[in-house]
């Protein structure tokens, strides 16, 4: 065989031999290392509601959650951090019962400034009346919507000719609604969320959450004297409506002058027999007393 041929088929023999070994060693795609698999994409999360929410409730930001909600579309509904988040809906009436794990809605809610915000707050058969208040009968600008007060009539009544002054809590546990045109309950924000915690200021007005009657007893007791609000225990509210008893202060218990009509109206203590006791019947702005023998010790324990 010519040299030269000889060297052409020993050219091919390796060429052939190196595609072959290059073929069983080295990976696939043409020596360059496959792809990693594609990471799962995350489960879009939505706004959820953390804890049972009743119709009428005001939305504090604690009461709401991200949720994840599995694959495939989101309802177009379905608020998400695209859309909203929870600082969006603080301070919102909820409109329709809300379980745990319920996604936020809008038109489950009602916001501040909405048309038929206040219809929202009321519970079913309740109305909304508004009174004037002041830094003293408002509890100096501490009262937030929501809170549980007690309303105190103060006015002037004529007994004898004379002036009388009477103190007298007629309503017990009655709920705030709105201050002036503030509904927010939520309160100010919390550090560190970008929003300016509003000025602490006194309300001008006090928009009560009561019951037909109780805003009739309202109507005539803001026309007879000076109404002020009273701050409930935020843990004893249960308590102290429960123990909602009438209670009435007159002048001479405040300053510890006699009542009118001196000792003898009062009955005469230290003289042996019946003493004389007086029973007062109020009736609006009037005060009409009677004489009440009574035979019993004299004294306070004695008193009927």
């Amino acid at each position: 065989m010519p040299r030269r041929l000889l060297l052409i088929v020993l050219a091919l023999a390796l060429s052939i031999g190196g595609v072959v070994l290059v073929t069983l060693f080295l990976p696939k795609g043409g020596g360059r290392p496959a792809p990693a698999a594609a990471a799962p994409k995350p489960a879009p999360e939505v706004l959820v509601a953390r804890n049972g929410l009743p119709v009428g409730a005001f939305v504090q930001p604690n009461d709401l959650a991200w949720q994840s909600w599995g694959d495939g579309p989101l309802p177009p509904t379905y608020i998400t951090s695209k859309t909203g988040g929870p600082a969006d809906f603080s301070g919102a009436v909820v409109r329709v019962p809300l379980a745990p794990g319920d996604p936020i809605i809008a038109s489950h809610v009602v916001k501040p400034g909405d048309r038929g915000f206040m219809a929202a707050v009321l519970q079913p058969g309740d109305r909304a009346i508004t009174i004037n208040v002041n830094p003293a009968t408002g509890v100096a600008g501490f009262l937030q919507p929501g809170d549980h007060v007690d309303l105190m009539l103060t006015q002037t009544v004529q007994e004898g000719g004379q002036s009388r002054h009477v103190s007298e809590t007629i309503l017990h546990g009655v709920r705030i609604v709105g201050l002036d045109q503030t509904f927010n309950a939520a309160g100010p924000p919390a550090a560190g969320d970008g929003r300016k915690a509003p000025a602490l200021s006194p309300p001008r007005t006090a928009t009560l959450e009561v019951t037909p009657k109780q805003a009739e007893i309202i109507a005539v007791a803001n026309d007879m004297g000076v109404l002020t609000l009273l701050l409930n225990s935020l843990a004893g509210q249960n308590s102290e409506q429960a123990d909602a008893r009438v209670t009435r202060t007159w002048g001479s218990e405040a300053t510890r002058l006699e009542p009118s009509g001196g000792p003898a109206a009062q009955g005469d203590h230290s003289a042996t027999g019946p003493s004389i006791w007086t029973v007062e019947v109020v009736r609006g702005g009037s005060v009409t007393q009677t004489p009440v023998p009574f035979s019993g010790r004299g004294g306070a324990e004695g008193a009927p």
